[in-house]
């Protein structure tokens, strides 16, 4: 199993048991399943919002929007959307 710097699993499993393969910061189901949508939906090695973001020259907060259309638009790579 591949770990991060700190010896955590990188993906234990499940995406919301991930750990940012740079930085070791715990990471969301959505956050993991970002990974998936935007490099691929085989990899392994997660990366947090902020690393990601430095890797594709976007903001976390961008991200974080990315997370929210893709919900909407019924990505089943993402929790349910729910109207509040």
């Amino acid at each position: 199993m591949d770990t991060t710097k700190h010896g955590r699993p990188i993906a234990a499993g499940r995406a919301a048991d991930a750990y940012c393969a740079e930085c070791d910061a715990p990471m969301s189901g959505d956050e993991a399943a970002l990974n998936y949508k935007l490099i691929d939906k085989k990899t392994t090695r997660f990366l947090c919002p902020l690393c990601l973001g430095k890797k594709m020259g976007e903001t976390p907060e961008h991200l974080h929007k990315m997370i929210t259309l893709f919900r909407k638009q019924g990505c089943t790579l993402f929790s349910p959307w729910k109207e509040d």
